[in-house]
């Protein structure tokens, strides 16, 4: 016949616990790296081009200014940088999801996850 199973010490299942905890962790802590980095990538154009937008017009701009802001950019510039960006962003975070998705899908991160059913 077959032994009976064991039952785990209290210790046991607490080691195991917090093991299974911080692997959990870890893999979320790579996915929202992985997050920050594809859509900091993908998102830098409607980025730059809203920051540009706001600080180069002429109510928002500080008595500092770069000399790029006064040389390039009038404030139909920046408002046309504004308009551009932030119509951009829309599509962007679309093609950024898209792409996680994708990556995490081919990495399988989310298989990587252990529920805590298995810790018991």
């Amino acid at each position: 016949g077959e032994a009976p199973l064991e039952l785990r010490g209290s210790l046991d299942c607490w080691a195991c616990s917090v093991l299974v905890t911080a692997q959990n962790v870890l893999i979320a802590a790579i996915n929202a790296c992985l997050v920050a980095l594809v859509f900091g990538s993908i998102m830098t154009p409607a980025i730059v081009m809203v920051t540009f937008g706001f600080l180069c017009h002429s109510t928002v701009r500080p008595h500092q200014t770069p000399p790029y802001c006064w040389d390039l950019l009038g404030d139909g510039g920046c408002v046309a940088l504004l308009v551009v960006g932030f119509l951009l962003v829309t599509p962007l975070l679309v093609l950024a999801l898209a792409a996680y998705c994708r990556l995490a899908r081919h990495l399988q991160l989310g298989l990587c996850f252990i529920p805590y059913s298995r810790a018991v």
